[in-house]
């Protein structure tokens, strides 16, 4: 497009080299009033202010062009909120961005709704998100997970790559010592499609066959995980759920003090250190959308594989990096058990389901009642025929009877 501008630029210039030439013929400079001398030396110069800035123009919507397809975009689940998933997140997007320098990586924080909707208009290019979520995105919309989160646990200093979910109340709440001790009571969760502040614990009630919908004597949902602990630590609700870290990491950030908390159906297991009430489940998972390229993704995937344990968007994130990914079998059984999206119609026998798994057998059913309804119509005009033929015999046979008497 550029070349084309100068050429335009150069064609003008040689359509008024005769009007320049006008200027001087012989040394002698022509007698032109002054309004033809205006137009002669004015007319080309503003001809040539118009291609600048049109040049400018094409050049500037060029490189916006250009900006915006080397523009990143990463919707990150903001599980406690938008400020800290920024600050949590944005040297990730800083490391990716020097680690691939053709494009620009940024943070765009999403909500437990706002995610499908951004995932569903390609909105985002990748997505880190809990795991029952990317299950979900993955059957809806086709993203597919690139590497899963390594957590740091530094009072222990273990990598994890498993999570869970707790239950827990206040220490005030002196009548409630386990979960059969939450009938009639206040419960808080995060969101219903929130994996650790939700669906584990949900999980967990369904084996001791309690269901929080009826058991509770009210059920609300806080919308991120700090929001149910300061819930609980106020009395606003009797208890809560929140995914594992969540305790441990406002606790060292000064925000609660820990000891303030008792922990309902306490699991202990080896290598798993921090407070536990569910099973442990699979790590977040970094995703790429479907719209993303396989060869951006390896290039991604590589990064976050290489991300050193030291560096500033490990530290800061709170991660030990990023391991290939992981099994999400569990989580799938999870979802499975608790008939939820995209589970929700398992088992359920519907005409068009039976239909599009038995047609074939359907299909020869219907062509054999065919057959026999044909079979029976044949037979039924052959017996019809039979009777006519019968009686006729027997009319005959009684004529030449009284015949024979004569």
């Amino acid at each position: 497009m550029i070349y084309d501008i100068h050429a335009k630029l150069t064609q003008l210039n040689n359509k008024f080299k005769p009007m320049k030439k006008k200027l001087n013929i012989n040394g002698r400079r022509n007698k032109f009033t002054t309004r033809e001398r205006a137009y002669n030396v004015i007319l080309p110069a503003n001809l040539k202010l118009v291609c600048i800035t049109m040049l400018s123009f094409f050049m500037l919507l060029q490189l916006s062009t250009y900006a915006q397809d080397s523009l990143m975009r990463i919707g990150v689940l903001a599980l406690r909120g938008t400020e800290e998933s920024m600050q949590r997140w944005t040297p990730t997007a800083e490391y990716l961005s020097n680690q691939i320098p053709e494009y620009t990586f940024v943070i765009v924080p999403l909500d437990f709704e706002q995610i499908f909707e951004a995932v569903k208009n390609g909105e985002v290019d990748f997505a880190l998100e809990n795991p029952s979520i990317y299950v979900e995105l993955e059957y809806l919309y086709g993203i597919d997970r690139i590497a899963t989160m390594n957590l740091l646990c530094k009072s222990k200093n273990l990598v994890l790559n498993q999570f869970g979910g707790v239950f827990f109340t206040s220490k005030d709440q002196k009548d409630i010592k386990n979960l059969d001790d939450l009938r009639h009571k206040s419960f808080m969760a995060v969101h219903e499609t929130s994996f650790g502040g939700w669906r584990m614990a949900q999980r967990e009630l369904k084996d001791k066959r309690i269901d929080p919908y009826r058991y509770f004597k009210e059920l609300q949902f806080g919308g991120t995980h700090d929001a149910v602990v300061y819930a609980v630590q106020k009395g606003e609700v009797d208890a809560g759920t929140v995914r594992t870290s969540i305790l441990e990491k406002m606790d060292m950030e000064g925000k609660i003090d820990i000891n303030d908390f008792t922990i309902l159906n306490q699991q202990y297991l080896d290598n798993f250190p921090l407070l536990l009430s569910t099973r442990l489940y699979p790590e977040w998972p970094f995703a790429r959308v479907k719209h993303t390229s396989n060869q951006l993704a390896q290039q991604v995937a590589i990064s976050l594989l290489s991300m050193p344990l030291n560096s500033k968007a490990a530290r800061v994130a709170g991660i030990a990096g990023w391991t290939i990914p992981n099994n999400y079998q569990p989580v799938h059984d999870c979802l499975k058990e608790l008939r939820v999206s995209p589970y929700e119609d398992l088992g359920k026998i519907t005409l068009a389901n039976l239909i599009q798994q038995y047609w074939e057998w359907i299909l020869f059913v219907f062509i054999g009642i065919i057959i026999l309804i044909a079979v029976m119509i044949y037979i039924s005009r052959l017996n019809r025929k039979l009777n006519i033929s019968t009686t006729k015999l027997e009319e005959r046979t009684a004529q030449l009877s009284e015949t024979n008497k004569e």
